[in-house]
Formats: C-alpha cells, sequence, structure tokens
C-alpha cells in the first residue's frame, strides 16, 4: 500500500467522538470494558458485535513482570489451550469433589482432571488447570463453556504447584505464568461474550444455529446469544450437582424428589427459549463418575469407563432411572413445554432405540406429541442411520468428541495422544457426510453438538454437507454464525455461476 494511503484520515474526528460515545454506553450497558467490532457505510456508524475484554490488570502487578506474551515472566507449565482468558490467582490444590470447599471466588483450581462432581467448584474458580485431558475432555469443555480460563494437559500441574502460589494461567496460550502476570484479570474471567445486546443484529442463515448448556444457570446467557434453539442440553451435570446417584433416590422413596429437580432444572431451559426446540440428552454418565457421589459405593470398577456402562446402554439395563426421566420429560409436556425434545446418548444398534420407545409409551408419553432421537456418537450407529430412520427418529445429532474417539482409536482425554485427534479426519469426514446425505433424504434434522460444531473449519463443511443446524458452545455461537452466513453466501454464488 503506498505510504499516502497508509497515512491517510480514515475517520473524521465528529465519528471518533461518536464511536468513543458508543463504547460508553456499551461499557455501561455490560458492566464491563467493551471489545468493540464495527463498521462504517455512508456516514453511519453500525455497532457489529461486542465482546468483554478479559485482559484487562485488575490487581497488582508481580515485581518485575511485564506483559502476557511480550516474551518475559517465568513460565513454570504448559498444556492444551483449552478455554481462552487470562486469570491470575491463588493455587488450590483439588483431589477430588469432596476438597471444593478450598476453592474461593478467583482461585485458581489444580487438578488431576475434572470430574462432573466439581462443577460447583469449577463455577468459583478464576482458572482451570489440570494434569490430563484433552481438548474434549470435562475440563476443556465446561470451562468453555463456564468462560472460565483453562490449561489442560500439563501433565505435572499437581506436582509443580503448591498450595498457596500465586500464578497467572493463560488459557488461550496454554502457558502458567509464576505470579500476577500484567494483564491477566485477578478473578475470574468474564462471561463469554452473548454476541447480543442493542446493538447486535444476527445474520439469518438457513442453517440454524443452535448452542450447548450444561447448567440451567447457564440459560439466559445461553438464550442472550440469540440463537435457534439448545441442540444439547446435558442433564448429568444436573443430576450430579444433586450430591447423589439416582438408585440412592429410588432405594430411599425419593423418586419424587429426583423427577421434580430434574423438571426444574430442564424448566429453566425451556422457558428461556420457547418455542424454540430444547434437546435434552438423557443421562450419560461413565460409572466412575457416579463412585464419588452417595449411593455410587455400588458402581463396577471399569478398565475404561469411556467404553463401558453409560448412556443407552445402562438405561436399558437399569431401566428404573430411566423411567424416572421420561416422567419428567412427560411432566413437562404437560406444563405445555412442547419444546423439549428426547436425545438418546451412545446408541449403537437400533434395538436399544426400540427399546427405548417401549418403555416411554409404557409409561404413557405420546411420542406423536414430542421428539425424539438420537446421538451418532459410534461408527455402528453411522453406518446403520437407515435402520433408525426407517424406524422412524424425529432427528440425530452427532456428538463429535466420542465419534472421533471411537474411529481413531484416541482416548480423548489422554494428553499423550492430544494431537492424534482431530474430528477434520477422513473417516469422521465420511461418517458425517454419509449420515447427514442419508437423513437429508428421509426428511429426518440433523444437527452436531459436539465441541468440534464450534471450530469456524468445520462448521464450513457441515454447511456444504446440508446439515440442519449446528450446535455451539456459548462462547462460539457469534462465530459459528457469522462462519456459516459466509458459508452459505459463498455456495449461493457458486450455485449461480455453475448454472451462467
Amino acid at each position: 500500500v503506498p505510504a499516502k494511503k497508509k497515512e491517510a484520515v480514515v475517520l473524521t474526528d465528529k465519528e471518533i467522538i461518536e464511536l468513543a460515545r458508543y463504547g460508553e454506553i456499551l461499557e455501561e450497558h455490560y458492566g464491563l470494558p467493551q471489545d468493540i467490532e464495527w463498521g462504517v457505510e455512508r456516514g453511519k456508524i453500525y455497532i457489529l458485535q461486542s465482546r468483554p475484554i478479559t485482559t484487562i490488570s485488575g490487581g497488582k502487578k508481580a515485581a518485575g513482570s511485564k506483559a502476557v506474551g511480550a516474551g518475559s515472566g517465568k513460565v513454570l507449565l504448559s498444556g492444551l489451550a483449552a478455554a481462552p482468558g487470562v486469570a491470575s490467582g491463588i493455587v488450590k490444590i483439588v483431589s477430588s469433589g469432596r476438597e471444593l470447599d478450598k476453592i474461593k471466588p478467583g482461585d485458581i483450581m489444580v487438578t488431576k482432571m475434572t470430574m462432573p462432581d466439581m462443577v460447583p467448584g469449577m463455577k468459583r474458580a478464576g482458572a482451570i488447570v489440570t494434569d490430563e485431558g484433552g481438548m474434549a475432555s470435562h475440563a476443556a469443555i465446561v470451562s468453555r463453556e463456564l468462560g472460565c480460563p483453562a490449561v489442560v494437559g500439563t501433565k505435572k500441574a499437581t506436582f509443580t504447584l503448591k498450595d498457596g502460589m500465586e500464578i497467572t494461567v493463560d488459557g488461550g496460550k496454554g502457558i502458567i505464568y509464576e505470579g500476577v502476570v500484567a494483564h491477566a484479570a485477578p478473578a475470574k474471567a468474564a462471561a463469554p461474550a452473548t454476541a447480543g445486546g442493542i446493538f447486535y443484529s444476527k445474520p439469518v442463515t438457513a442453517t440454524e444455529i443452535k448452542v450447548n448448556v450444561s447448567e440451567p444457570d447457564r440459560a439466559e446467557a445461553a438464550a442472550a446469544t440469540q440463537a435457534d434453539g439448545v441442540g444439547l442440553l446435558r442433564i448429568e451435570h444436573m443430576i450430579i450437582g444433586m450430591g447423589k446417584t439416582p438408585n440412592w433416590y429410588i432405594k430411599n422413596g425419593k423418586t419424587e424428589e429426583y423427577i421434580s429437580a430434574l423438571v426444574d432444572g430442564i424448566k429453566t431451559v425451556a422457558d428461556a427459549f420457547y418455542p424454540r426446540p430444547v434437546w435434552v440428552r438423557t443421562l450419560d454418565a461413565p460409572t466412575d463418575e457416579f463412585r464419588a457421589m452417595e449411593g455410587g459405593e455400588g458402581e463396577p470398577h471399569e478398565h475404561n469407563p469411556m467404553l463401558g456402562w453409560r448412556g443407552i446402554r445402562r438405561d436399558m439395563t437399569e431401566t428404573d432411572h430411566f423411567r424416572l426421566e421420561v416422567r419428567a420429560f412427560k411432566r413437562l409436556h404437560e406444563m405445555g413445554l412442547t419444546n423439549v425434545g428426547i436425545m438418546l446418548p451412545m446408541v449403537q444398534h437400533v434395538s436399544e432405540f426400540q427399546k427405548a420407545k417401549a418403555l416411554m409409551r409404557e409409561e404413557g408419553l405420546d411420542l406423536d406429541k414430542i421428539d425424539v432421537g438420537i446421538m451418532i456418537e459410534t461408527p455402528g450407529a453411522a453406518l446403520t442411520i437407515e435402520d433408525f430412520i426407517e424406524d422412524g427418529i424425529d432427528f440425530i445429532s452427532f456428538g463429535t468428541n466420542d465419534l472421533t474417539q471411537y474411529t481413531l482409536a484416541v482416548d480423548r482425554n489422554n494428553e499423550n495422544v492430544a494431537g492424534l485427534f482431530s474430528e477434520l479426519h477422513p473417516a469422521v469426514l465420511k461418517l458425517i457426510e454419509y449420515v447427514v446425505e442419508q437423513c437429508r433424504e428421509a426428511g429426518v434434522k440433523t444437527s452436531i453438538c459436539g465441541q468440534a460444531g464450534s471450530y469456524p473449519e468445520m462448521a464450513k463443511r457441515l454447511v456444504e454437507m446440508g446439515i440442519t443446524s449446528i450446535s455451539a458452545n456459548i462462547d462460539a455461537v457469534a462465530i459459528v454464525r457469522d462462519t456459516v452466513a459466509r458459508s452459505e453466501k459463498i455456495l449461493i454464488m457458486n450455485a449461480l455461476r455453475n448454472k451462467d
């Protein structure tokens, strides 16, 4: 670019002052300094997007430390950059869910690997650091949804870091620094950008953009993304947050308490999105997660719980708790929340789907008035999708975390093979494309709710395949929506060119 153009004045004084005024309005509206995207057309300023700035120094600066990324500051550890954001705080090492009382607001939670029963502590933490895990591990997924900086797979955080140490966690780069490094917030990172607000106008897309939700108390933040519905509402986090296994409630004659808790949690999300669809995944907790809870003393010890007694395979052998979930769904529909759909996890054979529907009918659920679908997480389900279509599924959703794990034989919780884990592997993409093609021809809705749905490159591929909807993490909805809008426009332009 010629020097004359590089040095040319782009904005007028009036436009600069107006932008500053918008900045003040947005900061006052959200209660935090904002990173603002804007554009000018024919002299009029348009605010395109606004998200909280999470890297402003809010506390004391460590002696001699400089800005993160400036090449200085002692690096203690590195790992996988699992959830963006920078936070400083005091290290609290946690070995189990029984030690969560140690975590005070803004502390850095350090553990071997997080489990669902640790979510209450994760909500208070300023950042999360783990020894184990990959980008699709529990720690990574939940941290991203909570908007909490996280570094996973460090291999030695619980050995290298000590209780009481002051550190800075850069979740965007996967680095842990000694002391308080400048540009790090001393407390919990701000919530992810909602891409909502008074100035945001979402692009209209033919592909529906939905959102994943793990905790009912994130319903408001999820709804603020203006998503077209919830593509995945996990109920195991609600159950684990109760501290007792479903069997405990059954054995102690407290099934009504259990059903009511499920209804209340699901209702919070369904109300926030009504009449937009909310697909609720039935219980999918590996046995090792239940073992730490009250009532989990009899849980079997499995060599690899990820490949074990979980999801639909547990539901169909231990049907009592599944029936309680069905009763909760029935009650929600009786309340008028007809936007709630049922999604069955870990299905690998159509007979499992048939048994589940038979149990639903026995409990009085009218399957003509509720959408029932399956997760495509196993190659077995993907390669026999025609059987499920013939049996009458209403929708499918790809759980790419597990589908990738089972297709590539790569443990998604193992940091040693994290580099081999890729949802864009040709084999995974072929399975997805095959299922989308078969479902599209049969008029069955298709979606994706795995972590890959939040990746722009995967979103682009899915649009080209003709997927019905994409469900992303709360912090990624706006980015995925913009990617989809661009991808759809490119497809239209290419189609017009080919026509000419």
